[in-house]
């Protein structure tokens, strides 16, 4: 990020109305497990949270404009004019605006700090959840032989040749790792509630793995002589071993830096993704190198009761907002070079079906909020909702192909100057929309 486009600590977290909460803690001088080791050089972060079931792109970035809107949503459009509660759409452009429940990301837009990419996605055309979530994690879509996801195949081209990379550089902060954080290089899942009475569970998994111990050669069953020897070193050349080992180390280091992190005043909206969140800047906040952070949130499939102003869709939306300003205050400093994006696997239909809900669609939305963000505008071309404007006649049309957005990312934010041409398989990525 160029010297012209950073944003100061104060800066920053005053315009998004943190200052308060965040700049009573300092950064810690302490990095991994002794604070005598030379802090490690601070490198990009990106946090990348899918938004699983097909998140509605057309009631979360709103044309209120379109007489279409309303009309082929008549129990589910968000109102123009401000209801009872004071809630209506969020007019952020002339043409469009945001779900009310999206509010929280007010502060971030003001401060240039946020943006939506809209009507973007994937040009194969499935409207499957399996099929779309994995062309769009290993960012090869209708390539079904493909099994390196994009931030896998970015952490092993961007490895340490000696060995020399952080423990956390990357981690999904839920207990089954990501297609997208998938393959050749070593990535950290973290298994759900992680603390308390797990230590106990640790310690005996640990006396399974460790040098010595266990069936084959444990206190319990020593062999001796040349077969005892052998059967030993057997087993520490087991991978399952050597796995099981590498794991229990990494959990153990893992409850180490969450108790580590600095106390934070910062309050997180409650549920799911604010949770994973949280979890998330105790590791950047107890001064690990991060890179990359991968969190699921599921339930976006809204078939029926989807809600206008109220309903399941508002109140995930409150805390998808709620979530990721909590998460940038919580960094204080390390906001500035740290980017949120989210994706989802496609959008829904723009006419709402009989159930007061929507079905699987096409063109979806991503958003990306931090300090490296070129936010308070619109990404995309929107193509309008127009009869003659839909996709096969009923959803958002596609105008920017998801890995655009991804290449543009890797390249201007994480550094990843020259894109191999096999990185996306089959494609050639565009030089982006400009959003960092």
């Amino acid at each position: 990020m160029k010297n012209s486009k950073k944003m100061n600590r104060r800066s920053f977290l005053q315009r998004t109305g943190a200052a308060g909460l965040a700049l009573g803690f300092p950064v810690p001088l302490r990095y991994g497990l002794s604070t005598l080791e030379r802090p490690p050089k601070k490198k990009p972060i990106l946090v990348v949270i899918f938004l699983r079931g097909g998140q509605d792109a057309v009631n979360t970035v709103i044309p209120y404009t379109e007489p279409e809107y309303e009309s082929f949503r008549p129990t589910i459009h968000i109102p123009t004019k401000p209801q009872k509660d004071g809630r209506s759409v969020l007019r952020i452009t002339p043409e469009l605006g945001l779900h009310p429940g999206l509010s929280a990301f007010l502060p971030l837009w003001k401060a240039k700090r946020f943006a939506p990419v809209v009507a973007v996605g994937s040009p194969h055309p499935t409207r499957s959840h399996f099929d779309a979530q994995d062309f769009m994690e290993y960012a090869a879509p209708g390539f079904r032989t493909v099994r390196s996801g994009w931030l896998n195949r970015y952490l092993a081209l961007t490895a340490d040749r000696d060995g020399k990379d952080s423990h956390l550089r990357a981690l999904a902060m839920q207990g089954l790792l990501p297609r997208s954080l998938r393959g050749e290089y070593p990535v950290f899942a973290v298994p759900r509630g992680l603390e308390g009475k797990t230590g106990k569970v640790l310690d005996l998994f640990g006396e399974l793995y460790e040098s010595g111990k266990g069936k084959a050669g444990g206190r319990s069953g020593q062999m001796s002589g040349k077969k005892g020897m052998g059967a030993t070193r057997e087993r520490e050349e087991d991978p399952v071993v050597q796995a099981g080992r590498a794991t229990i180390e990494a959990l153990r280091r893992f409850q180490e830096i969450q108790k580590r992190a600095p106390k934070s005043q910062v309050k997180y909206p409650r549920g799911p993704l604010a949770s994973k969140l949280q979890g998330i800047a105790k590791v950047i906040r107890a001064g690990e190198a991060l890179e990359i952070a991968c969190a699921d949130w599921n339930g976006w499939d809204h078939h029926a009761q989807e809600g206008s102003l109220e309903g399941k869709l508002d109140r995930m939306h409150q805390e998808v907002a709620g979530g990721i300003l909590a998460f940038l205050q919580d960094l204080g400093e390390d906001a500035e070079r740290t980017v949120v994006m989210t994706m989802t696997e496609f959008g829904r239909t723009v006419r709402e079906n009989g159930n007061s809900g929507t079905d699987h669609g096409h063109g979806g939305t991503m958003f990306l909020a931090g300090g490296p963000v070129k936010g308070g505008k619109i990404y995309g071309k929107w193509p309008g909702i127009g009869a003659k404007d839909l996709y096969q006649g009923r959803d958002l049309a596609v105008t920017t192909d998801f890995r655009d957005v991804m290449a543009e990312v890797l390249r201007k934010h994480m550094g990843l100057r020259r894109i191999p041409r096999d990185f996306f398989p089959g494609y050639r990525p565009g030089k982006g929309v400009g959003v960092v």
